[in-house]
């Protein structure tokens, strides 16, 4: 368990760093709560496929805005709400980790 909750934080470092205070672009931050509420609507359903579409749509969404800007401490909730919800569907940490680890290069 402590190793999927260090993964699952690692995951959050990468999604609060696709939105930072600085630097032009879009401000994503109701972006980010949006990812965040159907990742929930998936868990809710314990549906792993949902959470898979959310995941492929936020990696999606941050590939086409590397410039994002927003509320840092609203993403931080938005990120940990959907890192925690992406879990509960059944989505395995390695997972996201796989798919977010060449974001915001």
């Amino acid at each position: 368990m402590v190793q999927g909750g260090m993964r699952i934080a690692m995951v959050l470092v990468v999604l609060i760093g696709l939105i930072g205070s600085s630097g032009c672009g879009k401000d994503a931050t109701r972006d980010m709560e949006q990812f965040a509420d159907r990742a929930c609507a998936c868990a809710d359903k314990k549906d792993i496929s949902c959470a898979q579409g959310v995941l492929d749509d936020l990696v999606k969404f941050a590939n086409e805005n590397k410039h994002a800007r927003g509320d840092e401490d609203r993403a931080k909730a938005a990120s940990q709400k959907m890192g925690m919800c992406l879990v509960r569907s059944g989505l395995d940490p390695a997972t996201m980790m796989s798919k977010l680890q060449d974001l915001g290069k």
